[in-house]
């Protein structure tokens, strides 16, 4: 075979040839067909796995976009939650804190009746003590039997208990049982007392009355200091005007002489012990017609009016106190 032939049967077996060259040099290169196939075969797997990689990659974009969106939502959610929270536990503080203010005022109103009652006992034990004469024995029994009548109505409390849903649900009944009781006792009370008060001034040594024949009073007994009461300053007795009159003071209860002198501020006064914790003042007198250790009845003279010691009219200042406790003089003018 020629060298020709050789030459032609060798370019059909190759599919493509390339003649380079270089420097002056000539290069040529032969494909063959299965070479061909071979770079065909890798395109197609290089194009196939790119498609396959950006639709993977969108896939996995729209997917993260997706969960992005989906984890917005739930910190919105989660932020709407706190905010419900953060709401309910300051309705709960506050709910917390009503409720303890409720039962606080519970717990005051139980400490007034028991107080009450207490107060009745007292009263009840000294009109048990006294020797009453004919002319109180039926004041006497009638208040021993309005007693007995207000403590047959004497309330019983149940302890509230301290659980947050025990709380709500009986403080509301408890405090109408409380009030309505309260009411009850306290009506009671007042007729018991008042009563109390006219038997205990039947008997000579409890005061009882005015102490002079005025019933102007210019200052009312203000212990406390209470803006709304007279000029608002605090005052341990009662001043009594007699539109600058000297006019005479009477003993309100029997009882001893134990102090009869000059005060700067009480000026000329009078203290007249009353034997049973009670004792009474006379202040900014005039003159003064007892001396210490005078046996004194009701209705006595014990000075005059006048405006005497730090004073700014002619008036009695009239003190009433118990066991050391300042009373309020209008509770036992007998009216």
């Amino acid at each position: 075979m020629s060298e020709n032939q050789n030459q032609d049967q060798d370019q059909k077996k190759h599919f493509l040839t390339l003649h380079i060259s270089h420097k002056g040099q000539q290069k040529t290169m032969h494909f063959r067909i299965r070479h061909a196939a071979a770079i065909c075969a890798a395109a197609a797997v290089l194009v196939g796995g790119a498609a396959f990689s950006v639709g993977a990659y969108q896939k996995t974009k729209t997917d993260l976009q997706a969960s992005e969106e989906q984890l917005l939502e739930t910190e919105r959610e989660n932020r709407k939650l706190e905010q419900r929270a953060e709401l309910l536990q300051n309705e709960n503080n506050e709910y917390t804190e009503n409720i303890d203010a409720i039962q606080n005022k519970t717990t005051e109103l139980e400490q007034k009746m028991n107080e009450i009652e207490t107060v009745k006992e007292d009263l009840y034990d000294q009109i048990n003590n006294m020797n009453a004469s004919d002319s109180s024995s039926a004041a006497l029994t009638a208040v021993t039997t309005a007693l007995d009548t207000a403590n047959a109505a004497t309330p019983t409390f149940t302890n509230i208990v301290s659980t947050s849903y025990n709380k709500a649900s009986t403080l509301s009944a408890q405090l109408d049982k409380m009030h309505a009781l309260m009411d009850e006792t306290g009506v009671s009370f007042t007729a018991v007392a008042d009563e109390v008060t006219y038997a205990l001034a039947c008997q000579n040594n409890i005061p009882s009355g005015w102490p002079v024949e005025s019933r102007i009073v210019s200052t009312e007994f203000n212990p406390t200091a209470d803006p709304s009461i007279s000029d608002g300053r605090k005052h341990y007795g009662m001043d009594v005007s007699t539109k600058s009159q000297i006019i005479p003071i009477y003993a309100t209860a029997a009882g001893t002489v134990t102090t009869a002198t000059f005060h700067p501020e009480f000026g000329y006064y009078v203290v007249i012990d009353h034997y049973n914790g009670f004792t009474t003042l006379f202040a900014h007198c005039d003159e003064l017609t007892v001396n210490v250790g005078d046996k004194i009845k009701i209705g006595d003279i014990v000075g005059t009016t006048g405006s005497t010691g730090m004073s700014s009219g002619i008036h009695l200042h009239y003190e009433i106190q118990l066991n050391g406790v300042y009373q309020n003089p209008r509770d036992y003018l007998g009216e």
